[in-house]
């Protein structure tokens, strides 16, 4: 993961490989070594079905925040078109199911043999009284098992930004 500091206009790109999100508008870029592969039996083999990763949050502490993630899902499939579903959610030890953040659907399209990208987004604006201290971003491949064995994800590109709202 790294951590995009936002100077007065000027981005400064550092580390943050343990560092939790923080809510204040600091912008996290995950790629795909961030994530975790899920996968499910398919033909004797493991069929990939979807990316997931977790991540610590600090600084919400039951006020308004506007959650936005965003990202591209590249891949490499063989037949047809493919859908990628970003969903978010939250959790705390206080409570007994995870808060949902938001969902998107994106569909990549294949032309002339090229496999062009899929690209979802959730801007949410949501309090959860304080218990967003772990966030959970996943994406999943969508359809059939068969067609999310065949859609290869090559690369994961997300940006991660928690936005205390303040009303005006």
């Amino acid at each position: 993961m790294k951590k995009l500091l936002i100077i007065s206009s000027l981005l400064t790109a550092s580390q943050a490989f343990a560092d939790p999100i923080d809510v204040g508008g600091v912008a996290y870029e995950l790629g795909f070594s961030d994530f975790t592969a899920i996968t499910e039996p398919y033909a004797g083999r493991e069929a990939v079905v979807a990316y997931e990763t977790t991540l610590d949050v600090d600084g919400d502490f039951g006020q308004d925040l506007n959650y936005r993630i965003a990202g591209k899902v590249y891949t490499r499939w063989f037949a047809g078109n493919m859908a990628a579903t970003l969903s978010v959610t939250c959790d705390s030890p206080y409570i007994n199911t995870p808060i949902f953040i938001g969902e998107d659907m994106d569909f990549g399209i294949r032309i002339d043999g090229v496999s062009y990208l899929a690209k979802p987004s959730i801007s949410s604006y949501i309090n959860t009284d304080g218990n967003c201290q772990k966030m959970t971003v996943r994406i999943d491949k969508e359809g059939h098992l068969s067609r999310q064995f065949y859609t290869i994800v090559t690369d994961l590109q997300f940006n991660v930004q928690i936005i205390e709202h303040i009303p005006r």
